[in-house]
C-alpha cells in the first residue's frame, strides 16, 4: 500500500532536496559544529596527557558542549527556515493558488511546518558521526543521545510553531522572521532575566509570576538530560525547588505549557490562512 503523505509536504521536500541550498546548509552546519568540537577536544586533551583528567571525562564534557551548541544552532535556524513558509507564498503571489487546493487550513499549516522541520531532522541525523566520536572516548550512553535528540526535536517543533504563526499573520517575510527571533530571544533569555528581576524586587523570594515565565522556557527540557545541574539552577531561580523528591519534575510542567502554547500558535495560523475567515474580516 502506498504511503499517504501531505501533498504540500511532498512538494516542499522535492523542491528543498533539488536545490544546492540544502546541501550548503548541511555542510556549513557540520563545518561549524565539527570545528568548535575539534577546538574543544584539542583544548581538553592536554589535560589527559598531563594526568589531570580522564578520557571519559573529556567525552562527557564534549557531549555537553555539543548538546548546548547544537541547541543554539537549531534555535537559530528554525525561525529562518519557517519564517517564510506562508509569507513567502504571499510575496510570490501564490497563496491564492494554495488556498484553492483541496488541502484544509490544518493541512496547509502542518505541511509547511513539517517541511521546515525536515531540514532540522536532516541536520540532526547528519551530526551523528560527531557523537560517534564522543562514544569512542566513553562516559556517554546511547540513551543520553536519544534523550538529547528528543529535546532538540521538541524544541525545534515549538520554535517552528510560533515562527509559523508570525509567518501566517504578517505579510512580509523579513518582518515575520524578525518577530520570530524577537519572541525566541524573549522565551529563551527574557524569561530568565525577568524571573531574576522579579525575585530581586521581591527580596529574593520567588513568585507565581516568575514560575510561570520559566515554564515557557524550553531550556527546562535539559532537566531530563542533566537532572542534577538543572535542579540546582532552577533552585537558584525559584528560591526553593519543590520537585526534588517527587516523580513530577519542572520540565514535565514546562512541556505541557509549551504544548498548549504550540497548539494555540497552530490554531492562530489556521485561522490566518483560512480564506473564508479572511473575507469575513475584510468585509
Amino acid at each position: 500500500m502506498q504511503l499517504r503523505i501531505n501533498p504540500l509536504l511532498n512538494k516542499e521536500l522535492r523542491i528543498r532536496m533539488r536545490t544546492w541550498r540544502t546541501f550548503a546548509l548541511v555542510s556549513l552546519y557540520l563545518l561549524g559544529l565539527g570545528g568548535f568540537s575539534l577546538l574543544y577536544f584539542a583544548g581538553s586533551f592536554f589535560g589527559v596527557g598531563a594526568g589531570y583528567t580522564t578520557l571519559a571525562s573529556v567525552g562527557q564534557g564534549m557531549f555537553s558542549f555539543l548538546s548546548v551548541l547544537q541547541l543554539v544552532l537549531v534555535v537559530f535556524l528554525v525561525p529562518a527556515l519557517t519564517g517564510n513558509a506562508i509569507s513567502g507564498e504571499r510575496e510570490r503571489q501564490t497563496f491564492d493558488l494554495l488556498a484553492c487546493t483541496q488541502l484544509s487550513p490544518w493541512g496547509i499549516v502542518l505541511g509547511k511546518l513539517a517541511a521546515a522541520l525536515s531540514a532540522v531532522v536532516l541536520l540532526i541525523i547528519a551530526s551523528l558521526p560527531l557523537y560517534g566520536f564522543v562514544f569512542l572516548m566513553g562516559g556517554v550512553s546511547p540513551v543520553q543521545l536519544l534523550i538529547l535528540f528528543a529535546i532538540l526535536l521538541v524544541t525545534a517543533f515549538f520554535s517552528g510553531c510560533w515562527a509559523l504563526m508570525f509567518s501566517s499573520l504578517l505579510r512580509r517575510t523579513v518582518t515575520s522572521i524578525l518577530a520570530s527571533y524577537a519572541l525566541t530571544l524573549f522565551i529563551f533569555g527574557g524569561t530568565v532575566i525577568l524571573s531574576v528581576l522579579i525575585m530581586a524586587l521581591a527580596g529574593g523570594q520567588s513568585s507565581i509570576v516568575s514560575h510561570l515565565l520559566l515554564l515557557f522556557n524550553p531550556l527546562n527540557f535539559f532537566e531530563w538530560l542533566y537532572p542534577d545541574a538543572l535542579e540546582s539552577t532552577l533552585s537558584s531561580l525559584m528560591y526553593n525547588y519543590p520537585f526534588s523528591w517527587t516523580w513530577l519534575k519542572f520540565w514535565h510542567l514546562s512541556l505541557l505549557v509549551n504544548i498548549a502554547f504550540a497548539g494555540l500558535c497552530l490554531w492562530i495560523s489556521t485561522r490566518a490562512v483560512n480564506p473564508l475567515l479572511g473575507k469575513k474580516r475584510r468585509g
